[in-house]
């Protein structure tokens, strides 16, 4: 029998969406117990595999609708790696830790043009990525000290061997976040922080709303994208997942996308209501801080000296 992820429960409700991947069905379910949203039955191990080849890398859709569509690698070629390439993560770490020098680990760091980056700094950068093709670049081209492989499975890291790691959108792609946490625990020296930037769509007030109309109508939604995303998280979860595997939230971010930039899936009248109820959540998100459809956390490692 599955157990949840979180809290260990076997008691579980599906929720209004589901994904057809590969001739099998993916339900979108939630714990009874403890809230956290996931895909049930995941996807196999070989099923993960043709999400996550060459071509998720090279050629997946940006959905981002204010944005052209990027290939990984040639995007970066031109930058200059001699000072650091700003992003949430980078500007954040340098305004609250201004001038400390971290032993550092990013967990799908691409081709590695920000642990190239952040070298300019004193920082020890080191990094984890699934794409072979990725990896090799970041070694060939960047001379890094790049990993292939999955954090579930990599066995390369020692305990203590870093003070600082990143996984920026890659928590809510494993297939068990909690071991996964478990494992920058012992990787992570004591105090070390660990640092995750993921989505937290079911935490919007217009899914909360679309999940309750569906329920109501007794009728279920077909995803139009593949299913990458084999958790959902909210500032509720994720805080309870990092607590119970021995991290402290040091500080948490939930911003919301701009109408604009929101992805429209579905017919008219859901991309109709979508929008029409992201303009209030937008300025709501503004006033308070909450209801976002991101999350930034920073946790500490409470493991004893």
């Amino acid at each position: 029998m599955r157990h949840c992820d979180l809290c260990g429960a076997t008691s579980f409700e599906p929720l209004p969406f589901y994904y057809l991947f590969d001739g099998q069905r993916l339900q979108g379910t939630r714990c009874t117990s403890c809230d956290l949203a996931f895909l049930d039955p995941q996807p196999t191990p070989a099923q993960l595999e043709k999400l996550y080849g060459k071509e998720y890398f090279t050629d997946r859709p940006n959905y981002d609708r204010t944005e052209k569509d990027k290939t990984f690698i040639e995007e970066g070629k031109n930058l200059d790696l001699s000072k650091v390439k700003e992003d949430k993560f980078t500007t954040y770490m340098q305004r609250h830790y201004a001038g400390r020098r971290f032993r550092y680990l990013e967990v799908g760091c691409g081709p590695g043009y920000t642990l190239k980056s952040l070298q300019s700094l004193g920082w020890e950068t080191a990094g984890l990525e699934i794409s072979a093709h990725a990896a090799d670049y970041a070694r060939r081209e960047l001379g890094l000290p790049v990993v292939t492989g999955n954090i579930e499975t990599t066995e390369d890291f020692h305990e203590n061997q870093f003070d600082l790691a990143y996984l920026g959108d890659v928590l809510e792609h494993l297939l068990s976040p909690a071991a996964a946490i478990r494992k920058f625990g012992r990787i992570l020296s004591p105090g070390g922080l660990l640092v995750l930037a993921l989505p937290s769509v079911t935490n919007l007030p217009s899914m909360r709303l679309g999940f309750a109309a569906y329920k109501a109508l007794g009728r279920q939604r077909r995803m139009d994208i593949p299913p990458y995303h084999l958790y959902e998280f909210t500032p509720t979860t994720i805080r309870k997942m990092l607590a119970k595997n021995g991290f402290s939230v040091v500080d948490l971010l939930n911003p919301v996308k701009a109408p604009a930039n929101i992805r429209l899936g579905g017919n008219l009248v859901e991309q109709a209501t979508k929008l029409g109820t992201q303009y209030p959540t937008y300025w709501l998100n503004k006033l308070t801080g909450q209801f976002g459809d991101r999350m930034f956390v920073v946790a500490k490692n409470e493991k004893a000296q």
